[in-house]
């Protein structure tokens, strides 16, 4: 199809090529050969009267052009997907449909298995899938990659909407032969310890706990930094190191490891987690009722008070 001379299919082709500034990478995410997508870049040329992708050194980068039009390429195309392809008459029974979730290990672990379970009672064909976040999450849902993050609030956009699900402490895990237990866990005792703290992503951000705790008291001793709060009960076995996680993720794996959790001696915020889906979505009537689902599921787990 063609509007104003331009074939609508070559917006698919334009969004892969901005996002990944490589043919060859855009032609594997939309299953196109390499040649083909050289071809739809090409027509693009034309079209445009601009380069979009040019080479400097060994990499391709976005002209002006390409970037100014890039993010709206992109909204157009979620748009179309959410607003004009979205059947309004939607039944959960009947509905089949792959929901993509980016999320962090907390929620993975102690809230998405569950989730998954009660979703696949109500709508039989709707598969959750998840995935590890990447920086920066906001990007991958302008770009269509995922449907929703669930993630803590502090890494989430204000340029789309969320809901807070749950919120929750955070607790230590340690080995049950660990000096610390043999007299009282204080703050002070926690301080001198020796952690293992993460630190997520290419930007290397550091957890809500530890800025809190590291701008009140100076840095923590470090014996090791993970890019997953999944590696800290690892890494603290056989050790006298310590690790703090939030409460829920520290209770099962101290207990599928035969490890001890203790509460977190120093006050701080809670672990605020959200669902955050992109707003051009609102008018998804499966992403809307999934909302819907996902939230009264974290009332009616206990984990957040209903409204």
């Amino acid at each position: 199809m063609k509007f104003r001379r331009l074939d609508l299919n070559l917006l698919v082709a334009l969004e892969a090529l901005l996002d990944e500034c490589s043919v060859t990478r855009a032609a594997d995410r939309v299953h196109l050969s390499q040649a083909a997508m050289s071809n739809a870049l090409t027509r693009l040329r034309e079209y445009f009267d601009d380069d979009l992708l040019v080479r400097v050194g060994r990499r391709m980068v976005m002209t002006d052009r390409a970037r100014a039009m890039h993010s709206e390429v992109s909204e157009i195309l979620r748009r179309i997907e959410t607003r004009v392809m979205a059947s309004q008459d939607f039944d959960p029974t009947e509905q089949e449909r792959e929901v993509r979730c980016m999320m962090s290990d907390v929620m993975a672990k102690t809230f998405f298995t569950d989730l998954t379970r009660h979703i696949a009672r109500q709508a039989p064909l709707i598969t959750l899938s998840s995935r590890p976040i990447e920086d920066p999450p906001h990007l991958q849902l302008e770009q269509g990659r995922v449907d929703f993050l669930m993630m803590p609030r502090q890494y989430a956009s204000s340029a789309h909407p969320m809901i807070e699900l749950y919120r929750e402490g955070f607790e230590c895990v340690m080995e049950p032969d660990n000096p610390l237990l043999q007299k009282d866990f204080t703050r002070d005792a926690y301080l001198a310890a020796t952690h293992v703290v993460i630190e997520l992503g290419s930007a290397r951000k550091i957890s809500a706990d530890r800025a809190t705790i590291e701008q009140r008291y100076g840095p923590l001793k470090v014996g090791a930094k993970v890019y997953s709060q999944s590696m800290v009960p690892w890494m603290v076995r056989d050790t006298n190191w310590i690790g703090t996680l939030p409460a829920s993720l520290a209770r099962n794996y101290a207990r599928a490891l035969g490890l001890v959790s203790v509460a977190l001696p120093i006050e701080v915020l809670p672990n605020v987690l959200v669902l955050q889906w992109g707003h051009f979505a609102d008018q998804d009537a499966c992403l809307a009722w999934l909302r819907s689902e996902i939230s009264n599921f974290a009332v009616g787990s206990g984990l957040r008070a209903a409204a």
